[in-house]
C-alpha cells in the first residue's frame, strides 16, 4: 500500500520507519525544504531521531502534493496547534476516500477542538466521520528500533478500524480497536497533563509514593472527563488511558515529564519551553483541559492545579500543599 506519513518529526518518522518495515510503500513529508534535503542526503532523522536509519522504501519530499498523491493511506503527526494549517492545505489535495489517521496528541490552542473535531470541521464529514486515531505508550525511539510495543486505533468506522489495525499491526507491535473516539482523544491531552505534574513531583524530589497517587487520583480525574463526554471507562483503562499514563508520567523519554521536572527545580514555564526544540504539548493541553472540563464541569484538580502553576505562577510547593488540604472523601 502506497501512505503518505505527514510530518518528519520524532512521531512521524517512526511512523514512516514502522510500516516501512511492514513493506509499505511510504512518502514522508517534511515541513522545511532543508529537513527533506538532510533526510534525504543522510538517511537519518538527526534532529529528532538519532541512530535509525530510514528504510530504502521511505521516500521524502516536502511537497504536499507528492506526499498525498496516489495514496491510499494517509497519516498525520502534527502537533496539535499547527494541525487546522496541515487540514487547510490538505483540503484541495486529498482524496476523499483516503483512509486518514492522525497520531496528534492534544487540543487546539484557542478552541479547545479535539483533534478529530478540527479534521472533520476542516475536511468535511466524508473523512472526518471515519477518521482513525492512533494512541497508547508509544515513544517513537522504541518503535523505531522495533522494541515490543501495543496501540489502539479508535475510528466510529468499524470497517475502517479493521483497516486501520491491520495496516499497522505486527509482530512487534500489537493494535487494538475501540470506537470510543471521543475518550481516547481526551485521554491523549490529559495525560500530558498528568505527566507534567508527575515530572514537577520529580523535581521537588518526591519519590514512588507520591508518584502513584498522582497517577492513581489523575486516572480518576481523567475517567471523569471521558465519561462526562460520553467515553467509556475501558478506554481509560486500556492503553490510551492507564498504559499512555504510566509511560509518559515514568519515563526518561517523555519531554512533559522533563518539562514538569524542570519547573519543578525551580525554572519559569517560559524558560523550559525555550530551551528545547522539542513541542511540549502539555503546556498547551493543560490550558485546553481547564477549559473543557470548567465546560462540562468536571472537577480535576490535579489538572488545574498543573493549570495555574503554567499560566498564573502558582508555585508549585504551592500547588502541593493545596491539594493535599482538600476536603477528604471517599475513593
Amino acid at each position: 500500500m502506497r501512505i503518505g506519513v505527514l510530518n518528519a518529526g520524532g512521531w512521524g518518522t517512526a511512523l514512516a520507519i514502522k510500516l516501512a518495515n511492514q513493506g509499505h510503500d511510504v512518502v514522508l513529508w517534511a515541513r522545511r525544504a532543508e529537513q527533506a534535503d538532510r533526510l534525504l542526503a543522510d538517511r537519518e532523522n538527526r534532529d529528532y531521531l538519532p541512530g535509525v536509519n530510514l528504510p530504502p522504501t521511505i521516500a521524502v519530499t516536502n511537497d504536499l502534493h507528492r506526499a498525498v498523491e496516489g495514496a491510499q493511506a494517509v497519516v498525520i503527526a502534527v502537533i496539535s496547534g499547527f494541525l487546522p494549517e496541515m487540514c487547510a492545505q490538505l483540503r484541495p489535495i486529498v482524496d476523499r476516500r483516503v483512509l486518514l489517521l492522525h497520531g496528534t496528541k492534544g487540543l487546539e490552542p484557542g478552541t479547545s477542538r479535539r483533534p478529530s473535531e478540527v479534521i472533520r470541521d476542516e475536511l468535511g464529514d466524508e473523512i472526518g466521520l471515519g477518521v482513525g486515531v492512533l494512541a497508547g505508550p508509544n515513544h517513537a525511539e522504541e518503535v523505531a528500533r522495533e522494541l515490543p510495543s501495543a496501540a489502539v486505533v479508535a475510528c466510529r468506522d468499524g470497517e475502517r478500524a479493521t483497516q486501520f489495525q491491520e495496516l499497522l499491526n505486527g509482530p512487534r507491535f500489537r493494535v487494538y480497536t475501540n470506537p470510543d473516539v471521543d475518550g481516547v482523544e481526551l485521554c491523549s491531552a490529559a495525560k500530558n497533563v498528568l505527566a507534567i505534574a508527575a515530572g514537577i513531583g520529580d523535581g521537588l524530589g518526591y519519590g514512588d509514593n507520591s508518584k502513584a497517587a498522582l497517577i492513581t487520583r489523575g486516572l480518576a480525574e481523567m475517567w471523569r472527563l471521558v465519561e462526562k463526554h460520553g467515553g467509556s471507562l475501558a478506554t481509560v483503562a486500556g492503553l490510551a488511558g492507564v498504559g499512555d499514563v504510566v509511560a509518559t508520567c515514568t519515563s526518561l523519554h517523555s519531554r512533559n515529564r522533563w518539562a514538569g521536572e524542570q519547573i519543578g527545580r525551580g525554572r519559569e514555564p517560559s524558560e523550559v519551553v525555550g530551551s528545547t526544540a522539542m513541542v511540549i504539548e502539555g503546556i498547551p493541553a493543560a490550558r485546553g483541559i481547564s477549559a473543557v472540563a470548567q465546560k462540562a464541569g468536571v472537577e480535576m484538580p490535579i489538572c488545574e492545579s498543573v493549570y495555574r502553576v503554567l499560566f498564573e505562577g502558582l508555585p508549585p510547593q504551592q500547588a502541593l500543599r493545596e491539594l493535599l488540604a482538600r476536603e477528604a472523601t471517599t475513593e
